[in-house]
């Protein structure tokens, strides 16, 4: 199964940093990016500044 996530925000100035566990933008526990990677088989994440971000992940059985 893939899924693939788009948005039109301002993009992911630090994509290390965003996959960190714990590190969050916001109010959030800072683990949706990180924890979803760990959980699937392929993970590609996509952003730029002022552009958005794309997110797709591929879980096999």
């Amino acid at each position: 199964m893939q899924l693939t996530f788009r948005d039109q925000g301002p993009g992911i100035a630090d994509l290390e940093l965003a996959l960190t566990d714990g590190w969050t933008s916001g109010n959030g526990l800072g683990l949706g990016l990180s924890g979803s990677r760990r959980l699937v088989d392929d993970f590609v994440l996509d952003s730029a500044a002022g552009k958005g971000t794309r997110i797709t992940i591929t879980k096999w059985k």
